[in-house]
């Protein structure tokens, strides 16, 4: 589990690290090159609380089983 939480974290901090650049070595305007930015940002925000508001939809529906079979095991 621990080398999976890494591998994302470099992952991302590498993904991260090579957009910078991008965006630092492109051949555009400064103005056009922050609207960009804060685009990508807004869409990488959004797709990460997408994401994590459906492993708290799985995680909740699962912890509800678990309860149910719980309670089923008790009778």
């Amino acid at each position: 589990m621990r080398r999976v939480v890494f591998f994302a974290f470099g992952l991302l901090f590498g993904a991260s690290l090579g957009a910078m650049l991008a965006f630092l070595l492109a051949p555009s305007s400064g103005q056009t090159l922050r609207k960009r930015a804060e685009r990508h940002v807004r869409n990488a925000l959004q797709e990460a609380q997408a994401a994590a508001e459906a492993k708290r939809i799985a995680l909740e529906a699962e912890l509800a089983a678990l309860g149910k079979r719980e309670r089923t095991a008790r009778r």
